[in-house]
């Protein structure tokens, strides 16, 4: 397999690696995914958070099936999604022992909010530093799905990893191309999350698109990304994933998949930020997104994000500009007056 510098880290990784979220919890089968990944040159691993007070499993199957080939293997252990440092602390010290006491990369996640990253962030990296000194960790990261967050830990120079989302309905959009230099500048590992778009890349309405997934791990890996994470229940969804490694130059080429995707996701909010920049400075894609998760039901957590927003949907003015550059058709000003109704409380 093709092997690939992480950035400043100086460590070379396989540009397939695997996302461990959705492993199916079982000894047998978590022991199948990772033997044959490494087998076919996977060796960076994300470790998405999972408790280890949690009652689901997750650990007594991963640990052993990880620890025959912990020698081959950077793992990307994530700090968990806590707003509380003492919390994710402890977790994180059992994660580690559970990992035999240490991790190449620790991962703070999830950073969506400015002031996720100003506030939690910042006090979660101080504490991995420390982590860092004592030779727990090697590396710091970060993961989370909006450039401009991103952007503002890239600038702060205090991470050497970028773990953020890479797929073909991000094309073209020109914040995320300012994000990708910047972390070529300075030498930043950008490790692929959601290749697939979660899968949304292969069916539309219960249709199938036809897209396959060689060509979207072909389009993550013609951008300037460290390794691309594809998560995967089984080893029949690896072996999917690693059937990119044979494939050829025609099964690997995406363009007509991109120049189909304006058909394929007519009326839907892909989050691909095309609408940007609003002239009232709404950032329309955090408000689809929660509109999106809103559909079973408005959370207070939703409401907290929501209020959290500097220019709210009800800034809209109507004018338009947004519709004309969605190149999926979404009707946007309807969109915004329905996020008034449900974020507002004017319902």
């Amino acid at each position: 397999m093709e092997q690939r510098r992480l950035g400043r880290t100086g460590l070379e990784v396989g540009a397939l690696g695997l996302g461990t979220e959705h492993l199916e919890q079982s000894k047998d089968s978590m022991e199948e995914v990772i033997r044959t990944a490494v087998a076919s040159g996977v060796s960076y691993l994300d470790v998405l958070y999972e408790d280890p007070d949690s009652a689901s499993g997750f650990w007594e199957s991963f640990a052993p099936a990880v620890k025959p080939y912990r020698d081959k293997l950077v793992l990307a252990a994530h700090w968990g999604c806590y707003d509380d440092v003492d919390k994710g602390q402890r977790c994180f010290e059992e994660v580690l022992a559970r990992l035999g006491g240490h991790a190449e990369v620790a991962i703070v996640a999830v950073i969506d909010k400015e002031e996720q990253w100003d506030g939690w962030g910042r006090r979660s990296v101080e504490v991995l530093s420390r982590y860092r000194e004592e030779g727990r960790i090697g590396h710091i990261g970060m993961g989370g799905h909006f450039p401009w967050t991103a952007m503002k830990a890239v600038e702060s120079g205090a991470v050497d990893v970028l773990m953020f989302p890479i797929n073909m309905l991000k094309h073209d959009d020109e914040e995320t191309q300012r994000l990708y230099r910047a972390c070529a500048e300075r030498s930043i590992g950008l490790v692929a999350m959601k290749p697939y778009s979660g899968g949304t890349l292969f069916r539309v309405g219960g249709k199938p698109t036809g897209i396959t997934a060689t060509q979207c791990l072909a389009y993550v890996l013609s951008q300037p990304v460290s390794t691309v994470v594809p998560g995967v229940k089984n080893v029949e969804e690896l072996r999917t994933a690693l059937r990119y490694l044979c494939a050829t130059d025609q099964e690997r080429d995406f363009r007509q998949a991109i120049a189909n995707l304006p058909v394929y996701f007519e009326g839907v909010c892909t989050y691909c930020r095309h609408c940007l920049p609003c002239p009232q400075d709404i950032r329309i894609p955090e408000v689809m997104l929660l509109l999106d998760f809103a559909q079973g039901g408005v959370a207070d957590e939703l409401r907290q994000w929501y209020s959290g927003f500097k220019l709210k949907a009800s800034a809209c003015t109507e004018c338009g500009t947004c519709m004309e550059r969605c190149p999926f058709k979404v009707e946007v000003i309807a969109k915004m007056k329905r996020a008034v109704e449900l974020f507002e409380g004017t319902a």
